[in-house]
């Protein structure tokens, strides 16, 4: 029992012995050995032994606001590098933020910004760092600035000391021209070491961020230090230990500069204010005089901008109310003109083209750059004329001109693009009523000269036809009398094939004939009666008569077609002859219809649009089929007598001729035709509604 009670004490003695160590242990692991320069006023030093400065604050509140556990240590800087490097400490409390530093430690926040300046000798004419050039400056050996002034000012001499406070004080004693230095910590020694002929001039430059650096890779200690920064920034801490280190040398600092600079500026001010009091009698009357000459300018520049806006005015409203599109363009080909007629034509308004490319604005005029540019070179005006074009299925016509800018100052061109698309048509009418009315006169000579023969012809084959013919007694006697009978002779041509060449001489008689008869159209006026018809009637007719037409040989049914029809509600009566407006209907229809069947239709099928419309005093038909359409030589010629597409044989080539006369001569109407090859043809028919009543009753007899 007494055993017992021995041991237990000693077990007692060493549970508690355990529990101290243990306690230790986990305090010195929560323990953090934060590191410094002992020499490194006013950031971090030592003051009797003991670490103070800026830097040290804000380390102890940053470990407060996080509640990190930390002891600090003060020492040369070379081994503070070299204890975090090894691992021998956590945390130093200032380092220079570096690329290179990157690779072996970690960064806070920076919980500071370091700048320096350029300290001088009050009195010293140096006054930026511009004015270094040519001096002598004293630098810290290895430090960020010796490096910087090396490389800055080749041509000045560069005095390297041990540190910065000896930079102070050799500059101090008159030796050298200047020192770059850290601007705070510098202050500091100047104000602690009482010299007083030193002070920074010019701005700060060469800033580096400060910051707190831990080991490599220790991003949890980073964070809480990080986070420690933003509490105490926050919550106003760091402002004030901010205020307790530097806020009285910034403020000197800038009591200096503002002294300084009211120096500089207050006594020249003092001196030019005597001197303008002795010359401000002089310059009253000079001010006065000069004050009415600028008005009398002003008055002058006023009255030319008006006048100059009154010109710009009249060019603007001259270039807007030409017919003519007027399109301007710079040297890149950028739109910098637009009128009224532009507008109209493209449906895009000035301010929406203006500085553009041409190209993007007008792609159908993408030809014409080319032009462009060679006008802009040679200085030449270039002409294109006659430019072809199809516009909402309609074929137009414009001549583009190209006229380049050459006055000086003035790069670009001006483009005019008129629509010659009425004249061309008139000049056509005008060419083919010429052509027609010249073969007219030909056709009614050639037509008398021609019906004489082929009156004999026609009647010598009905005589031929008669005299062979079995039955007759005077064909029986003459028979009699060449010793044969007229049965033999009948058999005779019969099985030679002569009644059916015959037969074909009196049928190409007959379309002679009838072709003759087309001929004498062109010279004579129809006597036939004239009334008031209804035009959409007359193609409702037609489009009935050629409704059940069918040719196996060609190819081709009228009924396969799609017939639409598009006309206008309340079409007027037209006075014309009925007859001859259907005849002119039936030729387009079935012209159109023999076409359509030579066309492939990949979508939809065979298709014509009949059209009415009333158009002021006229009432204006069209006929459109989307067969293989016509090219422009075609178009050209299609109303020329005797001119045809068609293969030998399956035309006269008149059809279209007489159907012009009969609108053009017989009805004082027009008639044109609109084709784009491969897509569509419309023959376009315009009669007169009043007029023309009046015309055909003085051709009554």
């Amino acid at each position: 029992m007494r055993s017992i009670n021995n041991v237990l004490p000693r077990l007692l003695c060493l549970l508690c012995l355990f529990f101290y160590l243990s306690c230790g242990q986990i305090a010195h692991a929560d323990n953090i050995l934060v590191e410094g320069d002992n020499n490194y006023p006013p950031y971090e030093y030592l003051e009797d032994g003991v670490p103070t400065g800026f830097n040290v604050d804000i380390i102890r509140a940053v470990a407060e606001a996080s509640g990190l556990n930390i002891g600090i240590n003060l020492r040369p800087w070379s081994e503070v590098v070299d204890n975090l490097e090894k691992g021998a400490s956590d945390v130093v409390l200032g380092m220079y933020f570096s690329p290179a530093r990157t690779e072996l430690f970690d960064f806070s926040i920076p919980h500071n910004i370091i700048s320096h300046s350029i300290f001088v000798r009050l009195g010293s004419d140096i006054k930026r760092l511009e004015d270094l050039h040519d001096k002598e400056i004293l630098v810290q050996r290895s430090d960020i600035m010796h490096d910087y002034a090396l490389e800055r000012y080749p041509e000045a001499t560069i005095i390297p000391v041990a540190d910065q406070a000896s930079a102070l004080k050799l500059l101090s004693s008159g030796k050298h021209d200047a020192a770059l230095l850290g601007k705070m910590q510098n202050l500091f020694r100047v104000t602690e070491e009482g010299i007083d002929n030193l002070g920074t001039t010019g701005a700060d430059f060469a800033f580096g961020k400060y910051c707190f650096a831990v080991r490599k890779g220790n991003a949890e200690l980073l964070g809480r230090l990080n986070e420690g920064l933003n509490l105490i920034k926050k919550s106003g801490k760091y402002d004030e230990i901010y205020e307790k280190w530097f806020g009285v040398y910034e403020r000197e600092s800038l009591y200096d500069k503002i002294v300084h600079y009211l120096f500089l500026v207050l006594v020249p001010l003092l001196i030019f204010l005597a001197l303008a009091i002795l010359w401000v009698g002089l310059l009253r009357h000079k001010v006065a005089q000069k004050t009415e000459l600028l008005r009398a300018e002003l008055r002058e520049r006023h009255r030319v901008e008006h006048n100059l806006q009154e010109v710009q005015l009249y060019l603007s409203s001259i270039i807007n109310s030409m017919p003519s599109i007027i399109i301007g363009v710079d040297k890149k080909c950028r739109v910098n003109q637009w009128n009224l007629e532009a507008e109209k034509a493209y449906g895009l308004k000035r301010e929406d083209v203006l500085e553009k490319d041409l190209a993007d604005v007008v792609p159908d005029l993408i030809d014409e750059l080319e032009r462009v540019r060679s006008a802009l070179k040679t200085g030449i005006k270039v002409v294109d004329t006659k430019v072809r074009k199809y516009i909402d299925k309609r074929v137009r016509y414009e001549n583009i001109t190209i006229y380049p800018l050459s006055e000086p100052g003035v790069e670009g061109a001006v483009i005019r693009i008129d629509d010659i698309t009425d004249r061309i048509n008139f000049e056509q009418t005008v060419m083919q009523n010429e052509k027609m009315l010249s073969v007219g006169g030909l056709a009614a000579g050639m037509a008398h000269e021609i019906n004489n023969p082929l009156a004999i012809i026609l009647g010598n084959v009905q005589n031929i036809t008669r005299q062979t013919t079995p039955g007759l007694e005077a064909n029986d006697i003459i028979a009699q009398e060449c010793g044969t009978s007229i049965d033999d002779v009948h058999n005779y041509m019969e099985k030679r094939g002569v009644f059916r060449k015959i037969e074909s001489i009196f049928e190409a008689g007959v379309r002679s004939a009838r072709i003759v008869s087309n001929m004498l159209s062109f010279s004579r006026k129809s006597d036939r009666i004239k009334g008031s018809h209804s035009l959409p009637e007359f193609l409702d007719m037609t489009v009935d008569l050629v409704s059940s037409s069918y040719s196996l040989k060609e190819k081709y049914d009228f009924k396969q077609i799609e017939i639409v029809r598009e006309y206008e509600a309340g079409i007027p009566c037209v006075w014309c002859e009925s007859n001859e407006i259907q005849q002119v209907f039936l030729n387009l229809i079935r012209n159109g219809a023999e076409a359509l069947q030579t066309k492939s239709y990949k979508d939809g099928g065979p298709r014509m649009v009949l059209r009415v419309k009333h158009v002021g005093e006229m009432v204006r038909v069209e006929i459109e089929d989307n067969g293989p359409g016509m090219n422009e030589n075609v178009s050209k010629r299609i109303f020329e007598p005797f001119y045809t597409t068609k293969e030998v044989g399956k035309g006269t080539g008149l059809g279209l001729s007489v159907s012009y006369f009969i609108i053009t001569e017989h009805h004082g109407g027009t008639m044109e035709v609109d084709s784009m090859p491969g897509e569509w043809t419309r023959f376009i028919i315009q009669l007169p509604i009043k007029e023309a009543k009046a015309d055909f009753d003085k051709e009554e007899p």
